[in-house]
This record gives structure tokens, sequence and C-alpha cells, in this order.
């Protein structure tokens, strides 16, 4: 038995030597007290060739790159390099994430200022202009005039100005903290301008595609929320130079929340403007990456 190499990584030891074990090269992982991986060929006539896939391995995955290197070993560069962005990208992200950029800043507290002077939704003669168009009471019932009257007479902001109603402490809490989180990186790596625009037409699509299967009787930031849950998704997949990355963990806390608004069993959910923004932000995020990472094609003139 004879060691033949040491990683830092556990994931690419235990991935390395995955691709040994199916070459049929017997091999162990030895974990050392400094936390390093030590990989260890068994029998004496399959060092050189495990010395040799691991050499092509450490070979930095550039234009350098030998032609006739194997597709498995090409793959696993690939796994390497992406990780290694990946855990860059978090790194990155967690030595500023005490900062927060002044647009999103602005967004929280328009959104906390909203919810006190509108006692957190109740007050809906003070919520009347942010309101997409406005509502008549009657009774137990609202009225509306269909139509979206006072955007066409100009009042254009009421297309977005729904993100800033929530209904409740627990609403206005759950959405400032993701907008911090999710908002707060994307302006960070991207800037102001782009979370503006971004923000507002994921906001005009979702307000717009609630008010149609429902009424004007909603509010919240959470369709801006899913939007850029979606984008930064579809970025830390797809551009992981992007240095905006999400935890897995997070995408399925917040899949399942999206489930579980779907069911009513949360109560009524604006589940219409979360679909919009998921899918916005998806599309987005991806059609974005996919254009920055697709190899330059060269033109005659």
């Amino acid at each position: 038995m004879r060691l033949i190499g040491k990683f830092d990584d556990e994931e690419l030891a235990r991935t390395f030597s995955k691709h040994l074990s199916q070459l049929k090269i017997d091999n162990q992982i030895a974990i050392e007290p400094d936390g390093t991986f030590e990989l260890w060929v068994i029998w004496e006539d399959e060092v050189k060739r495990a010395e040799q896939l691991l050499s092509q391995f450490q070979v930095p995955h550039d234009e350098t790159t030998p032609r006739d290197v194997p597709k498995e070993i090409q793959e696993l560069h690939e796994h390497k390099e992406e990780k290694k962005e990946k855990k860059q990208a978090q790194k990155t992200y967690t030595s500023t994430e005490r900062l927060i950029g002044n647009l999103t800043l602005f967004l929280i507290i328009i959104s906390v200022m909203v919810g006190l002077f509108s006692g957190l939704g109740h007050n809906i003669t003070f919520l009347q202009k942010f309101f997409i168009t406005d509502i008549i009471g009657d009774g137990g019932f609202i009225q509306w005039h269909r139509g979206l009257p006072e955007v066409t007479a100009g009042e254009f902001w009421r297309l977005i100005t729904p993100i800033f109603v929530h209904f409740g402490f627990a609403h206005l809490l759950f959405n400032m903290l993701w907008l911090y989180t999710l908002g707060n990186m994307v302006e960070v790596r991207q800037g102001s301008w782009f979370l503006g625009i971004f923000i507002a037409i994921v906001a005009i699509v979702s307000n717009l595609a609630q008010y149609l299967v429902s009424s004007p009787y909603f509010g919240g930031m959470s369709g801006v929320v899913y939007g850029l849950l979606g984008y930064c998704w579809m970025k830390g997949k797809y551009d992981p130079g992007s240095k905006i990355y999400l935890h897995r963990v997070t995408i399925y806390m917040m899949i399942v929340w999206y489930f579980l608004c779907l069911t009513g069993l949360l109560g009524r959910m604006a589940n219409a403007a979360h679909t919009a923004g998921l899918v916005i932000g998806v599309l987005w995020g991806y059609l974005a990456s996919i254009s920055r990472t697709e190899p330059a094609k060269k033109t005659a003139g």
C-alpha cells in the first residue's frame, strides 16, 4: 500500500477515490490530524496508473491541459473548479454580510414605515394609494373598479407599491429578513441600479398576476423575494463566478414553503405573486448565467 497524494477537501478526495474504484484501482482514504485527507493505493502494480491519473487531475484546468486527458478526469476538473468557485463566493459574501446596500436599506425602511402607519395593514384609508387600485369597503365585502383606472390615469407607482403593504408583524418580518438576505447579496454583487430594475420588473409582473387572479386587496414583498430566490438560485448554479450563492438547505426550505402556501393551510396567500416572481427570477438568472458562460464565437469580417 502506498500514499500517492493528499487533499485539503474531503469531497474532492472522495470523488477522486470513487473514480479510482470505478477503474478497479483499490484505494483508501486516511484522515490526518491536521484535517487533510491522504489517498492510499492498495496494490503496488496499480500505483503508477493512479499517480498518472492524479497528476492529470492536479494540472490546472485551462488551455494548457493536455488534449488526451480522459473524459472522467475532465469532469473531475469541472467539479473541482465549480466547488472552488462556490466556496470562494460563499466566503467572499460572508466577509461582507454585515454590510447593507443603500437600496436594500431604503426598501426595508419604507416597508417598516408603511407597516407602522397602516397599523400593519388595518388602516385601509392610509393604504389606498399603495394598493394597485382603490378599494371601496361595503360591509364585509370590498369593491373596486375594473381596468385599473388610477394606473391608466397616470398613477403608475401603484403597479409597484403593493410590495410595501404587509398584514401583520410575522408577514413583515419574514419578508424583510429575506429581502435583507437575498436583495443585499444581489446589490453588493451587481449594484443598486441592477437591483432596482430587477425589483421593479418583478414587482409589476407579480402584482398584476395577483390582481388578475384575485382582487386588489393584497400586498407584501414575497413576490419580489421569490424572484430574488429564483435569480440567486440560478446564478449560484450556472454562474459561480458571480459570487451569488445560496445554500441548498435555503433553496429547499423556500420551495417547501412555496408549496405549503399553495395548499391553503397557512391561510390566504398571494400565490400568483409568488409563482410569477419565482418564474421571472429563475428565467432571468438562468439566461443571464448562460450568456456569461457560453464561449465566444469567432466572427470573420
